[in-house]
C-alpha cells in the first residue's frame, strides 16, 4: 500500500512543487495589480477573467478528460499518435472557429459580460488567448498522462514566468492599464505554444480517426455540462456581485478569493497525479484500502496548510514585495473571505476523490446531474446571501456548492465502486482542525504571532495522543525520526 502511496505523493510533491513556484511568480500579479489598478478596474479584469474560464470549457468541450483517458490507456505508439491527432485537429478547427466569432462580433460577447459594449478589444484579445491555450492544453495532457511531472511543471513554470514579465512591461512600465493585462496573457500563451513544439513533432501526424473521435467525444461530451458546473460554481459570485453591488466589490472579492487560491494549488497538485494514479492503481487487490488511506492523508494535510494559513492571512496580506504588499490597500477589506475559499477547494478536492466509480465504469452521464446540484446550490446561495452579507456571501456561496457537489458524487460513486473510507479518522480530524481554527483565529487572531506557532506545531503530537496514527505509519514515523549514528533524525 505505501509503495503505491509513495509514487503518487512523489508526483504529487513534484507537481505541487512546480504549481506552488510557478503560481507564487502568478501570485506576484495580485500585488501588481491590486497596487495599479484600482478596485472597479480590477474588478473588469476579474469579471474577463471569470468569462474565459467559461468560454474555455466551450473550446475543450471535453475532450481533455477523454484524451487523458484514452491515451493512458492506449499501448501503442501508433495509437497514441491517432489520439493526439485526431484531437489537435478537432479542437483546432473548432477554436479556430469559436475564436473568429468572438474577434468579428466582439459588442454581443463585452455587452453580456461587462454590460456595455466598450471593451470590444478586451473580447478580440480573449479569442486569441483561448485558442492558443486550447491548442497548448494537448501536449500538456500528454505529459501528465506519462507522468513526465518535472517536464510538466518546468514548461507550466516558463509560462507564468513569461506572464510575469510582460504584465510588468505593459502594467507597470507602460501603464496600459486593463488591456496590459490580456496582452500580456496573450504573449505568454504564444511564448507557451513555442516551448511545446518538441512534443507536437513527436506526437502529431496527419491522422484522424472518425471511430476514435467517436470513442472520444461519447465520453467527453457529458463534461461540458459538469465542466461548466464547476466553473460557475467558482466563477459565477463575482458576476452577482457586479449586478448587485458594483465592480469595487466584485474587485475586491477577486483579490482575497485569489489568495483563498493558495488551497486550490495543493488540490490541484494532487488531481493532476490522481487520475493517471487511479487508473494505474485499479488492478491491485487492495486498490480499494490505498484511496480509503489517501482521502484520509488528503484531509490531514490540506487541515493543516489550511489552519497554517488562516492563523497568518492578515500578516501575509500585509508582507510587501518590492515596496507591494501581497493585496492593496483599497482590497483589505476582503481578507475575511480566505479561509471560506480555502475551505471551498478542499470541499472540491474531496469530490475529485470520489471519482474513482465514474472513471471505471464510464458513467460521465452521472457528471451533469452531480455538479448541477452544485450549480444551482451556487446560484441560489449568491442570490440569496449577497444582498445580506456582500462578499462574504459569495464566499460562503461557494462553500455550499462544493461541499453539495461533493455529497452528491460520494451518493453516486459508492454505489458503483466501493471504497471503504476511514470515517472515523476523518472526523477527528474535522472536529480537531475546527476547534484549532477557533482557538487560532478567534483567540489568538490579534495576539502574539508565537500562540499560534505553538498551537499549529501541537497538531501532530495531539493527533498522536488521540490515537489517530495506524501501528504501520507509527512504525513509519519512528522510522522516519529516529536518530541515525550520528544523532541526526533520519
Amino acid at each position: 500500500m505505501f509503495q503505491s502511496i509513495k509514487r503518487l505523493t512523489k508526483h504529487s510533491v513534484i507537481y505541487g512543487f512546480g504549481h506552488i513556484l510557478s503560481r507564487s511568480l502568478g501570485f506576484l500579479l495580485l500585488p501588481i495589480h491590486t497596487n495599479v489598478l484600482p478596485p472597479d478596474q480590477y474588478g473588469n479584469v476579474a469579471l474577463l477573467f471569470s468569462a474565459l474560464a467559461i468560454l474555455n470549457i466551450v473550446f475543450t468541450y471535453g475532450m481533455d478528460v477523454a484524451f487523458l483517458r484514452f491515451y493512458i490507456l492506449e499501448e501503442s505508439k501508433e495509437g497514441k499518435q491517432r489520439i493526439f491527432s485526431t484531437v489537435f485537429f478537432m479542437i483546432f478547427i473548432t477554436g479556430i472557429c469559436f475564436s473568429a466569432l468572438m474577434i468579428l462580433c466582439p459588442h454581443p460577447f463585452s455587452n453580456l459580460i461587462f454590460r456595455s459594449a466598450q471593451f470590444g478589444n478586451l473580447i478580440r484579445l480573449s479569442g486569441g488567448i483561448l485558442l492558443t491555450d486550447a491548442v497548448c492544453l494537448i501536449p500538456f495532457l500528454v505529459l501528465r498522462g506519462e507522468e513526465r511531472s518535472a517536464q510538466f511543471v518546468f514548461l507550466k513554470s516558463l509560462n507564468i514566468a513569461a506572464t510575469l514579465g510582460f504584465n510588468v512591461l505593459f502594467v507597470v512600465i507602460l501603464r496600459e492599464g486593463v488591456p496590459g493585462v490580456f496582452i500580456s496573457n496573450l504573449l505568454a500563451s504564444l511564448f507557451t505554444l513555442g516551448t511545446l513544439l518538441p512534443i507536437f513533432l513527436k506526437w502529431l501526424r496527419p491522422k484522424f480517426s472518425k471511430q476514435t473521435l467517436s470513442e472520444l467525444l461519447m465520453f467527453g461530451l457529458p463534461y461540458i455540462p459538469s465542466g461548466l458546473s464547476v466553473i460557475i460554481m467558482d466563477q459565477i459570485g463575482r458576476f452577482f456581485l457586479d449586478r448587485m453591488i458594483g465592480k469595487e466589490a466584485t474587485g475586491i472579492f477577486s483579490a482575497s478569493y485569489k489568495l483563498g487560491m493558495i488551497m486550490a494549488l495543493i488540490v490541484a497538485a494532487f488531481r493532476f497525479a490522481w487520475h493517471p494514479f487511479f487508473l494505474s492503481t485499479l488492478k491491485e487487490k487492495n486498490a480499494p484500502q490505498i484511496f480509503a488511506r489517501i482521502l484520509t492523508y488528503f484531509i490531514l494535510v490540506t487541515g493543516f496548510f489550511f489552519l497554517g494559513i488562516s492563523f497568518f492571512v492578515l500578516e501575509i496580506i500585509h508582507f510587501r514585495i518590492f515596496g507591494f504588499s501581497i493585496i492593496g490597500e483599497g482590497f483589505e477589506s476582503g481578507a475575511p473571505i480566505v479561509p471560506i475559499v480555502m475551505l471551498a477547494y478542499i470541499g472540491y478536492g474531496v469530490y475529485v476523490n470520489f471519482l474513482i466509480g465514474i472513471y471505471l465504469k464510464k458513467k460521465t452521464a452521472y457528471l451533469p446531474m452531480v455538479t448541477g446540484i452544485g450549480a444551482l446550490v451556487s446560484i441560489l446561495s449568491n442570490f440569496l446571501l449577497i444582498p445580506i452579507s456582500g462578499v462574504m456571501g459569495a464566499a460562503w456561496s461557494a462553500l455550499f456548492a462544493y461541499i453539495s457537489m461533493a455529497a452528491a458524487l460520494f451518493v453516486v460513486s459508492k454505489r458503483l465502486y466501493f471504497v471503504p473510507y476511514e470515517y472515523s479518522r476523518i472526523a477527528k480530524l474535522v472536529f480537531l482542525f475546527g476547534g484549532y481554527f477557533f482557538l487560532g483565529t478567534h483567540l489568538l487572531g490579534g495576539g502574539n504571532p508565537l500562540y499560534r506557532i505553538l498551537l499549529l506545531i501541537s497538531v501532530f503530537p495531539l493527533l498522536w495522543l488521540l490515537r489517530f496514527f495506524h501501528g504501520d505509519e507509527k512504525s513509519i514515523l519512528y522510522k522516519f525520526f529516529r536518530p541515525n549514528q550520528s544523532g541526526t533524525i533520519q
